[in-house]
């Protein structure tokens, strides 16, 4: 469930004139709006200290906000809100998107930084800033779909103050977006984290494009998620489907020809080899495989006009302000263009260019400016007996004209299909597509082939098309590391005012998952080693919970006479620095189930959730984040889906694993 967490803003709306304002574009490109050369935690401060501190929040969490600018013309502002919340406070000191994604080992930072664009500002102003992550459940959600505490954000991010993050919701236009898009909004959170050095970010995909998993039509297209063009790569197993198996299982999909699934196609409906015979004589080239199909389909939707043109009298035309000539001149200019069409088509029905339109017409009309005006006018206009049809071909993005009989457009001929020579149907397919008629073609193929599959694609070869699917959308959990092919080294040479050195922590008196990572210390050049040594307890101190009573005793390696020499000289460039020390007396040992446990907790995954033994049939050993029972016998936890019970039904009150179940199956009768 997740904890209300909203902020009031108060009478902060009130903007001053002098507020800075940014682009959106650029915002967070290298150098704007300011150099970020160090870690996150100090990177996010240099960087608010640029934006506007919202004086209407009450309590220790404090909230800035951008205003970032989308266009001048007219003038289109939205607003990025970043809240610091103060995670000792928080009514959830556990990060459950960390725990999900394998990071459960992670000590919990002190601080958690949300970046919220909320989808309307007026609802900010009323109802406050909703920043909750929710507690159970969640994930990157593009498009249409969001979370129980997101739904009103087109983004909504959160970092660690390690510089480890999470990408809560993202909403384009099919989400309630009124002036960006999708793409431009994960273009920002991919700056954003760049720039901030962000280490590490996780989502949970759960996009949909309407009805269609998104990860699935995506991945069959292109063989990648949606967010693999911003590095999004596979980040865990869920149900125990490995990266091979994922990997394996989108090239089986992708890789299935068109001319062995065409007849089975036919089996179960007619009009889905008529789908792919469309697409094939759209693309102009050879479409081999299911891959190939779906890329196509995709690239073509933007290209397409969102709905269809009604076909009008040419004679509209005349009244253009830019019209010089009379109508008897307009009128044979039109009927040039028409017979030049027709003779073009009298070998096949096909797609003619401008240029070979006009070429033809010029033989009847000599004035080039009254040819090229009525070719530019014309389009989906009715001249004679016939239509004009006018497209940019999609593939060549060439112009093209062609002749549609005017009996054909309407509603009784096209129902009977009654009287149109050969060729026509495909012509009227081609230009009567809209991104509309296309969408309903994908959703057609996507139902068929993926969603309810006929018996005859379930079925010997094609038995594999099901499992493909079911491991694909198993898959949900992907991660995108921003330091990626980075080595953890120091930087720092003489004469420098300061040198930055790759730190970490031995707790001898620490629990064995008091683990710290390497964190990145910045000293003066000329500090001693005593001086790094108080440094580093310092900066963990304030960055974990779990450390806040740390005591640095000695840097390992050097000896604890040599506290007052320089440590640039006793340490080698490449090497880590390890400071060695002990934590505070720990509060006596807490009763199961005792809330107190959980405060004390210094790992994303501790506690009784953490102590959980996953052993289920799939294979998987730890929490994916998936629904899950426990075993009443043996105390182990497994997927209820695993388990025989479906996403509607509740947990039976008894619940037994199938190994204890086989095991009191196997139990001699008691005679009484």
């Amino acid at each position: 469930m997740a904890a209300k967490m909203v902020i009031s803003l108060g009478g902060s709306r009130r903007r001053k004139r002098g507020e800075v304002l940014f682009r959106f574009d650029s915002f967070c490109q290298p150098g704007y709006p300011a150099q970020l050369a160090g870690a996150f935690r100090d990177n996010v401060r240099t960087l608010l200290g640029l934006a506007h501190l919202e004086a209407g929040v009450q309590g220790e969490t404090r909230c800035w906000s951008f205003q970032l600018e989308l266009h001048r013309h007219p003038p289109t502002v939205v607003r990025l809100f970043v809240v610091e919340e103060e995670v000792a406070a928080s009514p959830h000191r556990q990060c459950h998107l960390c725990r999900v994604i394998g990071w459960g080992r992670h000590l919990i930072c002190s601080k958690r930084f949300h970046f919220v664009l909320p989808k309307r500002e007026s609802s900010v102003e009323t109802d406050g800033l909703c920043y909750g992550i929710g507690h159970g459940g969640g994930g990157a959600e593009k498009a249409s779909k969001g979370t129980a505490t997101s739904r009103g954000h087109l983004l909504h991010g959160v970092v660690h103050l390690n510089g480890y993050g999470h990408l809560v919701a993202l909403h384009g236009f099919e989400g309630g977006s009124d002036f960006v898009s999708g793409h431009q909004i994960m273009d920002l959170w991919d700056r954003i984290c760049s720039a901030l050095h962000v280490r590490t970010v996780s989502l949970v995909d759960t996009a949909r494009k309407g009805h269609m998993v998104l990860r699935l039509l995506h991945g069959v297209a292109y063989g990648d998620t949606w967010f693999g063009r911003w590095g999004f790569r596979y980040g865990r197993p869920s149900y125990g489907v490995a990266l091979q198996s994922y990997q394996q299982s989108l090239h089986a999909l992708q890789s299935i020809p068109l001319c062995v699934l065409e007849p089975h196609l036919s089996c179960f409906s007619q009009e889905l080899p008529m789908v792919v015979t469309k697409y094939q004589a759209i693309s102009g080239h050879k479409l081999l495989n299911l891959g190939d199909l779906l890329r196509f389909m995709l690239e073509l939707r933007t290209r397409l006009p969102a709905t269809s043109v009604t076909a009008m009298d040419y004679r509209g035309i005349m009244s253009d302000a830019s019209c010089r000539w009379s109508a008897k001149r307009v009128d044979m200019a039109a009927r040039a263009v028409v017979d030049a069409l027709r003779r073009s088509e009298a070998p096949a029905a096909r797609w003619v260019t401008r240029q070979e339109v006009r070429d033809a017409a010029r033989t009847y009309i000599g004035d080039t400016g009254l040819l090229d005006f009525v070719l530019k006018s014309l389009g989906n206009h009715i001249v004679g007996n016939y239509v004009v049809r006018r497209a940019m071909n999609p593939v060549t993005k060439v112009l093209e004209y062609c002749l549609e009989d005017v009996s054909s457009v309407l509603p009784a001929a096209v129902g009977a299909g009654a009287g149109v020579p050969p060729g026509h149907g495909k012509m009227r397919v081609r230009f009567h597509l809209t991104r509309a008629q296309l969408m309903r073609d994908l959703v057609h193929l996507y139902r068929h082939v993926f969603k309810e599959p006929s018996q005859a694609l379930t079925t010997g070869a094609f038995g594999a098309i099901p499992v493909a699917v079911r491991m694909i959308l198993d898959i949900k959990h992907f991660v995108k590391d921003y330091h990626e092919g980075m080595t953890a080294t120091n930087s720092g040479v003489v004469g420098h005012v300061y040198i930055s050195l790759c730190c970490t922590l031995i707790v001898r008196n620490g629990s064995p998952e008091l683990v710290p990572p390497y964190e990145t210390v910045t000293v003066p050049a000329h500090a001693t080693v005593g001086e790094l040594k108080w440094e580093v307890q310092r900066l963990f101190r304030d960055m974990y919970l779990g450390l806040r009573t740390f005591t640095a005793e000695c840097v390992v390696g050097i000896g604890a006479g040599l506290e007052a020499s320089p440590a640039l000289g006793l340490i080698g460039v490449g090497s880590t620095v390890v400071v060695e020390g002990v934590v505070g007396e720990q509060q006596e040992p807490f009763e199961e189930g005792d809330e107190r446990k959980k405060a004390a907790a210094v790992c994303e995954g501790s506690g009784d959730v953490g102590e959980r033994v996953v052993d289920c049939v799939c294979g998987a050993d730890d929490d994916d984040g998936e629904r899950m029972a426990c075993c009443d016998i043996c105390e182990a936890w497994q997927h209820t889906r695993c388990a025989g019970v479906a996403d509607t039904e509740d947990v039976p009150h008894v619940f037994l694993c199938s190994r204890c179940d086989n095991d009191v199956a196997s139990f001699p009768a008691l005679n009484c």
